[in-house]
């Protein structure tokens, strides 16, 4: 039995390695302006969602321009890579705690460390997949409940913006499936 539950705890470790370092991957694949300004624009001159050149005649004109939507904010892709630098950050907190606690049967640290790592890991990666799935409500004769690319697929997008829409659509599939 023994071996069996440290299989398995290798085997789910392995696991939870390998989606820390491909979301850590996308996300710093993305960050700071690499996929966001350019899937905006497509979608604002496919009338999926507002039109970010819109707000250079709102500025140029002196009107107030509505506000950013979470999904085009740079702080949307700042955060999914924080989050994806933190989970790697208590992968290997929750790592050297299991590992260690087999050494010295410290079953409460492991049991406790184990519970904080996952209620942790959950919450952020709801937020990030939440945000991720944001709307784009700031054009009411575009409104957009969700990301084009997340509605639509990569076939709608510019050719040489499909490798940013499949990045992205990844990025937010690996979001659920960390949550």
């Amino acid at each position: 039995m023994f071996r069996t539950s440290y299989l398995l705890f290798l085997v789910a470790t392995v696991v939870e390695l390998i989606l820390a370092i491909v979301l850590l991957s996308l996300f710093a694949c993305a960050y700071p302006d690499r996929y966001r300004t350019t899937l905006w624009q497509n979608g604002g001159t496919n009338g999926w969602n507002s039109d970010p050149h819109e707000r250079v005649y709102d500025y140029a004109n002196y009107r107030e321009s509505p506000h950013i939507p979470l999904i085009w904010d740079e702080s949307c892709t700042l955060c999914n890579l924080c989050i994806a630098v933190v989970t790697m950050f208590l992968w290997v907190v929750r790592f050297k705690v299991n590992f260690l606690s087999r050494h010295s049967l410290d079953l409460y640290a492991t049991i406790t460390v184990n519970a904080v790592y996952d209620v942790i890991s959950l919450g952020l990666w709801i937020y990030s997949a939440v945000a991720q799935s944001s709307g784009d409500l700031s054009d009411p004769s575009h409104i957009s409940l969700r990301p084009w690319y997340l509605d639509r697929g990569c076939e709608g997008a510019w050719p040489w913006n499909r490798g940013a829409c499949e990045v992205m659509k990844a990025s937010y599939g690996f979001s659920i499936f960390a949550a």
